[in-house]
């Protein structure tokens, strides 16, 4: 079931996946992730995470927001420190692998 979403923080009008897609496609990539960390994938765990707060199934249930708020935090700083710059001086200043 695909459904809209007029959530203020998206960029644009998205139509979302139903709740169980999103968490499913969560698990999948937080597991890739483990095998080979890399900053692609740590953005897409971030975008599938801002989809599930966004989602309209999501409200009334504030136990589980506040979970994947700090899913959320933690996870854009994983993305973020896959750019941080290089001590090392000609070195490239991402980190880890794209696929």
């Amino acid at each position: 079931m695909l459904m809209k979403t007029t959530h203020p923080d998206d960029a644009c009008d998205e139509t979302l996946p139903d709740t169980a897609l999103i968490q499913t496609a969560l698990c999948y990539l937080t597991t890739r992730y483990t095998v080979r960390p890399c900053s692609g994938l740590a953005h897409m765990i971030v975008h599938h995470l801002q989809m599930l707060l966004a989602h309209p199934d999501m409200a009334g249930l504030p136990e589980r927001e506040k979970i994947h708020r700090k899913l959320l935090q933690h996870w854009r700083h994983v993305a973020d420190e896959h750019w941080r710059p290089s001590p090392y001086p000609g070195t490239a200043a991402q980190r880890g692998v794209m696929h």
